[in-house]
């Protein structure tokens, strides 16, 4: 919409793109939900916390440099970056939700195999993970 709607007469649409792009920054806070869900040891979620916030001060510095003044006043690279940009955005999002659930699934399965070798209830499966939340392990074991 950004690209191909130029003009006065479409102004409304520029402002609805407008504001659907502004909506990848609400993104960041879930980003370091993410992380600090899927990581473990406080120097490593520091670590990553740190790499995603300067990840991201990074691309905005880059994005800002894509809005040359020789395009003006249409922009159109800058746009096309920006549309290439979000797209692959959703791309690694669905990724990422596929990864997940995989791994999820594979977590349950092994947990369902562990119940029936050891004859564990729920509530004995509650007290082993609680009994493991803090050891010092890796993110593999």
């Amino acid at each position: 919409m950004l690209v191909s709607l130029q003009g006065p007469e479409h102004k409304g649409a520029l402002l609805f793109a407008n504001y659907i792009v502004l909506t990848f920054g609400s993104c960041f806070g879930v980003i370091y939900a993410y992380n600090a869900s899927n990581t473990s040891g406080h120097t490593k979620k520091v670590t990553v916390n740190a790499m995603t916030l300067a990840a991201f001060a990074l691309g905005n510095m880059i994005g800002a440099e894509t809005f040359l003044p020789q395009d003006a006043p249409n922009y159109i690279p800058g746009k096309v970056t920006l549309l290439v940009f979000l797209s692959t955005q959703i791309f690694l999002c669905l990724l990422l939700r596929y990864i997940n659930l995989n791994l999820n699934m594979k977590k349950a399965r092994l947990v369902e195999l562990l119940k029936e070798r050891n004859n564990w209830s729920d509530p004995d499966v509650a007290k082993e993970r609680e009994r493991h939340a803090f050891l010092d392990m890796t993110d593999r074991q």
